[in-house]
C-alpha cells in the first residue's frame, strides 16, 4: 500500500520547476539539458517500437544521433491501420511517459520503483534494440544512472527530485519537439507518413498530437498536482 504525501512530493517538484527555468535562461541550457532531450528520444523511438510488437510486427533496429533525432526500423503487417498505429505512438508515448512520470512522486518510495523500472526498460531496449554507437552509449549511461540512483540507501528525497526534473523535461520536450512538425513540407516525418495514409495535411496530424499532448499533460497535473 502507497500513502499519498502531497506536500513533500511538491516541494520536491516545485524545486525541479524552478532549477529548470533556470537552466533555461543561462548561456549553458542547451549542453545541459542535452541528456534530457537524448531521453525524450528514446522514449519516442521505444512508443514506435512498442506499438510495432503490439500491432503483430517486429523490430529491427532503433537508432539515436547525436543531434537528437531517432529512427525505429521495423517489419509491420500490412494495412494502412498498423502504420498508423506506429507512427501516432511516438510523440504521444513521449507524452504518456512524461504524464507517468509526473504521477510517480506523488506515491511513497514509489519513485524508487519507478526510477528502477525505467533504468531496467532502458537497459533491455539496450540489449535487444538498439544498434548504433551514440545510442548504445547514451541508453547505457542514462540506464546505469537511474537504477543506482535508485538502489542508493540514504539519499532521502533525491530520487523525487531525479524523477521530477525527468518528468519535466520530458513532458516539455513531449510537446516542443512536435513543432517541428509544422516546419517541414515535405520531407520524412510521422506526420508526412499520416498524410499519405489518410490524405489529411501532415499539419492536422502535428496539431492534433500536440493538443492532445497537452490536455493530458494539464489533466495529470490537475490531478496529481494542483489538486
Amino acid at each position: 500500500m502507497f500513502a499519498i504525501t502531497g506536500r513533500s512530493s511538491g516541494r520536491w517538484f516545485w524545486l525541479a520547476v524552478a532549477v529548470s527555468l533556470a537552466v533555461s535562461v543561462t548561456p549553458w541550457a542547451t549542453p545541459l539539458l542535452y541528456p534530457f532531450k537524448v531521453f525524450t528520444t528514446w522514449a519516442h523511438e521505444c512508443g514506435h517500437a512498442l506499438m510495432a510488437v503490439l500491432v503483430g510486427g517486429r523490430v529491427t533496429a532503433i537508432t539515436i544521433a547525436p543531434d537528437t533525432s531517432g529512427v525505429t526500423h521495423s517489419v509491420l503487417p500490412s494495412g494502412r491501420v498498423p502504420r498508423a498505429l506506429v507512427a501516432s505512438s511516438g510523440y504521444m508515448s513521449a507524452a504518456v511517459v512524461g504524464c507517468l512520470l509526473l504521477a510517480a512522486p506523488r506515491m511513497e518510495r514509489r519513485a524508487h520503483a519507478v526510477l528502477l523500472g525505467v533504468g531496467v526498460f532502458m537497459l533491455l531496449t539496450l540489449v535487444f534494440w538498439i544498434r548504433n554507437v551514440f545510442g548504445m552509449v547514451a541508453v547505457l549511461a542514462w540506464g546505469v544512472a537511474l537504477v543506482t540512483i535508485a538502489r542508493l540507501k540514504g539519499m532521502g528525497d533525491a530520487p523525487r527530485f531525479v524523477l521530477s526534473l525527468l518528468a519535466i523535461q520530458v513532458a516539455l520536450n513531449a510537446v516542443y519537439d512536435i513543432r517541428i512538425l509544422f516546419q517541414i513540407d515535405r520531407g520524412p516525418s510521422d506526420a508526412a507518413t499520416m498524410a499519405q495514409l489518410f490524405l489529411l495535411p501532415s499539419w492536422f496530424w502535428a496539431a492534433a498530437w500536440m493538443m492532445a499532448s497537452v490536455a493530458m499533460l494539464a489533466a495529470t497535473l490537475r490531478a496529481s498536482r494542483l489538486r
